[in-house]
C-alpha cells in the first residue's frame, strides 16, 4: 500500500520561496486527489508531450517534499501538467481570475524562480536539541 504523502510542517520547511512553491504544487496534488507517485511517473512517460524525459517517483516525492527544486522547468513543467490533467485544471488559466486586478500570472509560471533562486532550507535541529540546552542557547557538549 503507498504510503500517505503530506504537505511538510514547517519545521520541516520554513516559511519562504520554496516552501510556497512546495505549497502551489501541494494544492494541485492534492485536488488532483492524491495521485501515487508511481500513477504521476506514468502519466508523464505515457504523456507524449514529454517523450524526451520521464520524471521519476523519487524526484516527484522530493519536490512535493520540498527537498528540491528541479533545475528544469520542463521536470516541474511535466508535473504540474499531469496533476493539473488529473485536478481538472488547466495550468494555462489564470491563478486569479477576476481576483487581483489583471494580474496574468498563470499556474505555469508561479513561484518556480523564486524558489530556485532561494538557498535552500537548513535542516531542522535535531529532537530534544534544545531541551538539554544551557539557558544561553548553547548545545549541551
Amino acid at each position: 500500500m503507498a504510503q500517505v504523502l503530506r504537505m511538510p510542517s514547517t519545521m520541516e520547511l520554513p516559511e519562504g520561496p520554496r516552501r510556497q512553491f512546495v505549497e502551489e504544487l501541494f494544492s494541485y496534488y492534492r485536488d488532483a486527489g492524491r495521485p501515487t507517485l508511481r500513477t504521476i511517473a506514468c502519466d508523464i512517460a505515457e504523456n507524449p508531450e514529454f517523450d524526451a524525459f520521464t520524471a521519476s517517483r523519487e524526484t516527484i516525492r522530493k519536490m512535493l517534499r520540498g527537498k528540491t527544486v528541479p533545475l528544469n522547468w520542463a521536470v516541474v513543467d511535466a508535473v504540474l501538467t499531469v496533476l493539473c490533467a488529473r485536478a481538472g485544471t488547466s495550468p494555462e488559466a489564470q491563478r486569479w481570475p477576476g481576483g487581483f486586478g489583471d494580474d496574468p500570472t498563470t499556474h505555469r509560471q508561479y513561484l518556480w524562480n523564486d524558489a530556485l533562486d532561494a538557498p535552500a532550507p537548513l535542516p531542522a535541529p535535531p529532537s530534544g536539541w534544545g531541551s538539554r540546552a544551557s539557558s544561553d542557547g548553547e548545545p549541551p557538549f
